[in-house]
């Protein structure tokens, strides 16, 4: 074919007024013989197994408004109400659709903070779509997870995934584990490899490893030394705890102002390499203030109400005053997942500590503990404060919680970057049935609302949609008197106002259902704008 084509090219050139021929005939074996050429190439054969059918799918399919709110929370690109479907998803044992799932795929190959909820909602034909590319292979079951690594070789991951790993197989085997980090502690000659074993520790702890979290405060390497101290302050009956407990009973005596220091106690000079061996080496607890604020956070709040004989609340109010109140309120901090009661302990110590650090108090503590905490202590917050902590909450949040940040937002003026415009994180966070029974408060209060509105209107169908279809009544339906009394039968579809009025969240009248019986939701406040921050 290439000979012929480069005859006919040279045919071309010459013209057939010189080289003789029927144009007609030439033009068109140049129009046959240059698609042939170059227009028209045979696919290569190519020997490989073709991909086995996809197995039938077990679990169920979502309803059609399922799969409509997906749509539309994948329209959005909001990863919050995403995982907040797949959680609903897998609690009512459903699965995503089959045209949605390379969308899924390619959402949590993007955003690897997304997988372990898109995991959840492949099913079976999921998992074997994501065989059929390398780059989804974490979600096709085929690649070996941290769990599978054994454990003599979870050191030898990188770096980012050994604690990971360690924690892992802890919540499945604390003994088994514990032991082996204590025999690799021995043997290991790198800081790094150190701290990383004394840390994957915090998951089961307990007092089984207190003998070697001791031992670990013996460390050259500040950095182990200071993760063995930050873990046994976690074991309430420690020895630790009981050093410690004896420092405070020995150094601070009880006045009509609180606590202060005995003028020939332990506080009055420097300390002894005993109390120097609990204290941080990071240099954030050197001086008097420093070692209070130590021996504080390593008691759990039952010292204090012990020794003073009174509740959590009783006991805050007397550690609030004093000239060392900061110090041990600020120790005391780091103890409140401890407390019975954290709130009065919490409202207390965000007296002494700065907005950052009121922040990381609260991260530490357990979800439902941080709900009470936020609540307890926002109460003469700014906005900015506010939405940073609200932020931290995991969603969704409880009806008490969601009520009670409604209302301290609501209370507060809004950022003049946000003025008349809802917040974000409490629409997409806090409980939709409680949100939406106060649609009218909230759309009045805050009237520049649709971008924020919307994301509750979805979580509100979220909710609707994987709800059980209610049951049939079947008490027979009473006769047709409307022609009679001019009334509207009770199974008719209203229109006009009265449809409206009956049209879901935005209605004037928010849905009684959606409140506890017996409760009615107080009306919110009206912002002041003269009062706006920026």
């Amino acid at each position: 074919m290439k000979a012929e084509w480069s005859k006919t090219v040279q045919e071309l050139l010459i013209g057939t007024a010189r080289g003789g021929g029927s144009p007609t005939d030439l033009l068109s074996s140049c129009a046959a013989l240059g698609v042939a050429a170059f227009g028209a190439t045979l696919p290569r054969e190519v020997e490989a197994e073709p991909l086995a059918p996809a197995p039938p799918e077990l679990a169920l399919l979502p309803r059609p408004a399922a799969r409509a709110v997906l749509e539309a929370i994948m329209s959005v690109d909001d990863e919050v109400l995403l995982t907040e479907w797949c959680a609903l998803a897998k609690a009512n044992n459903v699965v995503a659709e089959h045209r949605v799932l390379p969308a899924l795929l390619a959402l949590g190959t993007a955003r690897p903070g997304l997988r372990a909820a898109v995991v959840e909602v492949l099913g079976t034909r999921g998992r074997w779509l994501a065989s059929t590319r390398p780059g989804w292979s974490w979600a096709s079951g085929t690649t070996p997870l941290v769990d599978e690594v054994p454990l003599a070789e979870i050191l030898d991951l990188p770096s980012a995934q050994r604690v990971r790993a360690l924690r892992r197989k802890r919540k499945s085997d604390p003994r088994g584990v514990g032991a082996f980090i204590a025999a690799e502690f021995d043997d290991s000659r790198r800081s790094a490899d150190r701290q990383v074993l004394i840390s994957a520790l915090e998951t089961a702890l307990g007092p089984a490893d207190e003998e070697l979290l001791e031992t670990a405060l013996d460390d050259r390497a500040s950095a182990v030394h200071d993760e063995a101290l930050r873990l046994l302050r976690k074991l309430p009956t420690s020895a630790l705890s009981a050093r410690a407990a004896a420092r405070l009973t020995a150094g601070l005596r009880l006045t009509a102002d609180g606590f202060d220091v005995r003028t020939d106690e332990l506080w009055t000079t420097q300390p002894d390499p005993d109390e120097q061996r609990d204290l941080m080496r990071d240099g954030s607890e050197k001086g008097v203030a420093g070692r209070i604020r130590a021996a504080a956070a390593s008691v759990p709040p039952s010292y204090w109400t012990a020794r003073l004989e009174t509740d959590d609340r009783g006991a805050a109010e007397v550690l609030r005053r004093g000239p060392w109140a900061g110090a041990l309120l600020r120790g005391i901090a780091d103890q409140l997942a401890a407390a019975t009661d954290p709130r009065p302990w919490a409202v207390a110590a965000a007296e002494t500590l700065t907005g950052m650090e009121q922040l990381e108090m609260l991260a530490a503590l357990p979800a439902s503990v941080a709900e009470q905490a936020v609540v307890a202590v926002s109460v003469n917050w700014h906005y900015d404060l506010l939405d940073h902590a609200c932020a931290q909450l995991p969603a969704p949040w409880s009806p008490e919680t969601t009520r009670a940040l409604l209302h301290r937002y609501a209370a507060l003026p809004d950022p003049r970057w946000r003025t008349g415009r809802p917040p974000a994180v409490l629409l997409a966070r806090g409980n939709a049935d409680l949100l939406g029974a106060n649609w009218e408060g909230l759309t009045r209060r805050w009237p520049e609302n649709s971008l924020e509105l919307e994301v509750l209107r979805l979580r509100i169908r979220l909710r609707e949609s994987f709800a059980p279809p209610a049951p049939a009544s079947p008490e027979p339906a009473p006769p047709d008197t409307s022609a009679a009394t001019g009334q509207m039968p009770a199974d008719a579809t209203p229109t006009g106002p009265a449809a409206n009025a009956s049209a879901g969240p935005a209605a004037a009248e928010p849905p009684a259902s959606a409140e506890p019986p017996g409760s009615t939701p107080p009306p919110l406040p009206a912002a002041d704008p003269a009062s706006d921050t920026d």
